[in-house]
């Protein structure tokens, strides 16, 4: 059975609906978070933090009631990184929620990672667990709008960009190195990160021989399947190897049958199939049980 991330739906505020759809695709656990593209997360503090708080303690009220089915990520007030930190100590502390969901833009340079490491030194020190997806940061400013022609194709191609921008910077550069107790798991199998791999490589091994290459740095990080396909999952496989690739949904935004779907036609064998649906979370969800 595997363990995925499955969000909201028409009925995903009545705990007896969620867990039919649940059961419906064979899901047998959710991580739960705010959708970052919501945006409230970088809202000013004084307007996000109410907002933030009670979704953060309904959504622990909804893990404990039903611990074998449901973890749950906090969303915080990123404007204010104190406001930050308190929520976060507060989530994960008191409520038991596993970490915290962070957007893909507060990463696209390590210049911008730099302003998360207070969230990271104190997942450190509580041991947590960030998911990685597309949103907006603390000072980004609003999604610029896509060219009008074959809009939704450019703005699926942006999207996985600024996801492997993210990548580059939590995988090629030092930033995660203090800390080796927090996992990472980044959205949309690391964007356009494990298609151009074999360029970096090509680059760096021209460029300044003898150094490491990009691909030899890949294991720091989980990637997830959310709104992707069999090739597209063969191929993050080949790059970061299975036991680094989580099931993703991203319901109701993205089906969840075309995912599963999409894990049974892919060119792995059994134990591969396994590690992704359920194997790999189940090993990274056990840190929070």
């Amino acid at each position: 059975m595997p363990i995925g991330t499955l969000g909201f739906h028409d009925g995903y505020g009545d705990i007896v609906q969620r867990l039919a759809l649940m059961d419906a695709h064979g899901v047998q656990r959710q991580l739960l978070s705010l959708p970052g593209l919501f945006g409230v997360d970088s809202l000013g503090a004084a307007e996000a933090t109410p907002l933030l708080t009670r979704f953060n303690d309904d959504l622990a009220a909804l893990c404990r009631a039903e611990p074998a089915r449901f973890s749950g990520l906090a969303a915080l007030p990123l404007m204010d990184m104190r406001a930050a930190l308190a929520e976060f100590e507060r989530a994960r502390a008191d409520l038991g929620l596993v970490g915290a969901i962070l957007p893909v833009d507060a990463f696209l340079t390590v210049a911008r990672a730099e302003g998360m490491r207070p969230l990271f030194a104190l997942a450190q020190r509580l041991g947590a667990h960030f998911f990685i997806h597309p949103g907006r940061g603390p000072g980004s400013g609003p999604v610029p709008p896509a060219p009008a022609d074959h809009e939704l194709a450019r703005r699926a191609l942006a999207v996985q960009a600024e996801v492997g921008e993210a990548m580059v910077t939590l995988l090629l550069s030092d930033f995660l190195q203090d800390y080796p107790d927090v996992t990472v798991q980044v959205a949309n199998l690391g964007g356009t990160f494990p298609a151009v791999i074999e360029r970096m490589d090509h680059m760096a091994w021209l460029r300044t021989p003898g150094a490491a290459l990009p691909s030899s740095r890949l294991g720091r990080v989980w990637v997830d399947c959310a709104s992707l396909g069999s090739q597209a999952l063969e191929q993050a496989v080949a790059v970061f190897g299975a036991d680094r690739v989580l099931m993703g949904t991203d319901c109701p935004i993205f089906d969840t049958g075309r995912t599963r779907a999409a894990i049974g036609a892919a060119r792995l064998d059994d134990a591969q199939r396994h590690a992704i649906l359920q194997g790999n979370a189940r090993e990274l969800l056990a840190r929070f049980d």
